[in-house]
């Protein structure tokens, strides 16, 4: 991890493969939008208060839309997406991706969700502690926050399970639509991945 890293950095979707214990995260692509759809519309009940892309991603050219959005992110620096496939099917159970970057202070914003059918197996921690890894080691960053709001317990007990240490509850701090809503801070650094890798939750 260096502070020189220049911003936005180079990084090739074609080169990544992140493992995270029976999952393999790669950068998603045009061509998953069948399969996106799949997850949206088997999940959008459950997540779609927390996760609004889902109702985007309504119909096929919906979620080509999502995706066409997340890539351009990548392209531009400003996010960094993967899709989180089981091993071996290769199927997506869930993703998440880093966003919402200080540059200056080298940190960003770090979002996870899994399918409603792969619920309850732990993989959102292993996305969360995968996603982080990637941005402290390819993007240079010191420091990434998880942000949801209190009644979104799922990815609350996900985040405490990644090893994220709890930092307190924000006023008004995330926007969900168009109405300010309270959230709830989580923090990793680097040490902590090391930190629950010793200590499995």
């Amino acid at each position: 991890m260096s502070p020189d890293i220049p911003w936005p950095p180079e990084v090739d979707p074609t080169a990544f493969r992140l493992d995270a214990s029976g999952l393999v995260l790669t950068p998603l692509r045009e061509e998953d939008a069948p399969e996106l759809l799949d997850l949206a519309r088997e999940s959008a009940p459950e997540i779609s208060r927390w996760m609004r892309w889902t109702n985007t991603a309504r119909d096929l050219p919906g979620a080509q839309a999502v995706l066409q959005e997340w890539i351009g992110q990548w392209n531009r620096g400003e996010g960094y997406s993967f899709a989180a496939r089981e091993t071996p099917s290769g199927r997506i159970m869930g993703g998440g991706g880093l966003n919402q970057f200080n540059v200056k202070n080298r940190f960003g914003n770090l979002a996870y969700w899994v399918r409603t059918s792969a619920r309850g197996r732990g993989l959102a921690p292993r996305i969360a502690r995968s996603l982080a890894q990637f941005g402290f080691s390819h993007l240079g960053l010191v420091r990434v926050e998880i942000l949801m709001e209190p009644a979104n317990v799922a990815s609350v007990r996900a985040a405490e399970k990644s090893g994220a240490l709890r930092e307190g509850l924000l006023r008004h701090r995330i926007l969900n639509g168009t109405e300010p809503r309270p959230a709830v801070l989580y923090s990793l650094i680097p040490t902590d991945l090391t930190a629950a890798s010793s200590h499995p939750r």
